[in-house]
């Protein structure tokens, strides 16, 4: 993002932007040909239906409408649809990435075989709406600093007499 900001200084100036400069903004983050396709895409779609490009329009929906709204945009999948929800509009809705999905199932918060699209609904009801936010980065950072992927630092968890799958991880 800050590489998007810092080679265009408006979203006009993306959506206008041939298609290979906004792909260089964004290659760090990889998929940055086909993210650059879904960037432009929506910036156009947004500005030809709303003659702006800002999503204040949104700020007056029901979450519901947002999210099949933001899921209905090129490109825009479950957790997009969440981390603008979360972040942007400031509404209770806890974005799944694969820190929140791996520590969510190890926690037992989820079952096992649950999938990342499946979190987002199982997760949605679970969580206290003033908690979202909070929980969605403290899952993050545990899952970066301790509960890793390969090898979960059982014996540094500050959860470990709580969590059901402590030292079963392989």
């Amino acid at each position: 993002m800050d590489r998007l900001r810092a080679a265009f200084p408006s979203w006009r100036k993306v959506a206008d932007a041939p298609l290979g400069r906004i792909a260089a903004a964004i290659r760090p983050a990889g998929l940055h040909q086909q993210k650059a396709r879904h960037i432009r895409a929506i910036l156009r779609q947004i500005r030809a239906a709303h003659g702006r490009l800002d999503l204040e329009f949104l700020r007056r929906w029901p979450t519901e409408r947002i999210k099949a709204y933001l899921l209905s945009l090129p490109g825009v999948g479950p957790k997009t649809a969440a981390c603008v929800l979360l972040f942007s509009l400031r509404r209770p809705v806890l974005p799944v990435d694969t820190h929140v999905h791996r520590v969510s199932r190890r926690l037992g918060l989820i079952p096992a075989r649950a999938t990342a699209e499946q979190a987002h609904d199982l997760l949605a009801g679970a969580v206290p709406n003033g908690k979202v936010y909070a929980l969605h980065v403290l899952l993050i950072e545990h899952g970066r600093k301790v509960c890793h992927a390969r090898r979960p630092e059982c014996h540094a968890c500050p959860l470990y007499n709580i969590c059901p799958s402590a030292f079963k991880v392989k």
